[in-house]
């Protein structure tokens, strides 16, 4: 009687267990024709997790936040010419799809070597509140969408696009195009060379390129870098970063400090409330509606500027070109102690609509000539330094 209620003991533990083990998803495949190439498309649904992993040694890979349930499609592309030899190849490249613990985990690994006529590209439906998701693919294009927890992507080599992601989100790409749409967290993207697009940032931005244009639309504080290329920032509400190793740098609206670096290009600015400091190899510098101040540096060319804070915003400011002219706006009150100076003066020399400013010079009636302005104006305030090496330089009202 025991060793048989024993049995059955085992018997009733054997089935349950089975029952724990067995998958709670079902994957179907199928292989057909499509034109000139074999497809085998794999489809599978998993019950959703805290967490999503995605990894793929080849092919792209997107993501979408959809549905209450985790499903995917698997397509594989072979260019054999009999069905029987792209099953072969399709055998190299494995579909595996688990949930491990709070992971639910999707991967592609290549198990052979002979893939050079096989292509693969997944896409998967995850629910929109997944708190973290990861997604790398070793080659190929990264798409994720539509996520509301953290985001972090990893790519060799291909184009990202990220868009409507409600958490932080992380990319890095060895190198390819980027592009992102709404971002509500902070967001960081990293290339080893590609282009760099944002449409709007509400936390920090981190943008970081070997090489390729950088445009963002809206964005909060910034720091981007490209080793060369332009960069154009329409509007930052808060500190904006900016270095190229070489390209122009255009900046709309800054709502704190700006720092811009380009190893040569030009630099406009728009309107910026806090200090702005721009240093370039050679170019053109026009700064317009700066609240509190500047430092610029440029190997040649025009430096124009327009001061707009009052007596207790604006701070000591310096501007220096070694070739080209100087042209400083100042509020018709604002006091400032002014220090110019043009060591081959061009034109008139040295210009001011304001009085109080002493203007002398040394040299040849006929030969070139170096000009010096010092002087108090309204009164004095914070030390205002402008030199050019060859040019000239003109202090004019705000207006004017």
């Amino acid at each position: 009687m025991k060793t048989a209620s024993l049995r059955r003991w085992r018997v009733v533990a054997a089935a349950g267990l089975a029952l724990i083990t067995a998958p709670l998803w079902a994957q179907t495949s199928r292989v057909f024709r499509d034109g000139n190439a074999w497809v085998e498309e794999t489809t599978g649904i998993l019950p959703p997790g805290r967490e999503f992993r995605a990894l793929t040694d080849m092919g792209a890979l997107q993501v979408q936040g959809s549905g209450t349930q985790v499903s995917y499609v698997v397509r594989k592309r072979s260019t054999e010419t009999t069905e029987q030899a792209a099953r072969k190849q399709f055998e190299q490249f494995r579909i595996t799809a688990s949930k491990l613990g709070e992971a639910v985990v999707i991967e592609g690994r290549s198990v052979g070597r002979n893939l050079n006529r096989l292509a693969a590209d997944f896409v998967v439906q995850i629910p929109r509140l997944t708190p973290t998701v990861k997604a790398e693919t070793k080659g190929g294009a990264l798409s994720i969408t539509s996520i509301q927890g953290y985001v972090f992507g990893n790519t060799a080599g291909g184009a990202v696009v990220l868009d409507d992601i409600g958490g932080p989100a992380k990319v890095v790409s060895g190198g390819g195009a980027m592009q992102a749409g709404n971002i509500v967290g902070d967001l960081s993207l990293e290339s080893g060379s590609g282009a760099v697009s944002v449409q709007r940032v509400s936390g920090k931005l981190n943008v970081r390129t070997g090489g390729g244009k950088v445009w963002i639309g809206m964005t909060g504080p910034a720091t981007i870098e490209t080793g060369a290329g332009n960069i154009e920032v329409n509007k930052c509400l808060g500190d904006l970063n900016a270095n190229s190793g070489g390209g122009n740098l255009n900046f709309g609206e800054v709502g704190g400090n700006l720092t811009a670096e380009t190893g040569g290009g030009s630099v406009r600015l728009g309107s910026a409330q806090g200090f702005v400091r721009v240093v370039t190899g050679g170019g053109a510098v026009e700064l317009w509606k700066v609240g509190r101040g500047a430092y610029v540096e440029t190997g040649g060319g025009t430096i124009t500027t327009q001061f707009v804070g009052g007596r207790n915003q604006f701070r000591e400011s310096y501007l220096h070109t070694t070739l080209g002219n100087i042209v400083v706006y100042l509020p018709r009150d604002l006091g400032v102690n002014v220090h110019a100076s043009t060591e081959l003066a061009s034109g008139g020399g040295i210009k001011s609509s304001f009085g109080g400013l002493a203007i002398s010079s040394e040299g040849g009636q006929y030969g070139p000539k170096s000009m010096f302005g010092e002087g108090q104006l309204n009164g004095g305030g914070p030390i205002l330094r402008l030199r050019t090496t060859v040019g000239q330089i003109e202090i004019k009202q705000v207006g004017q």
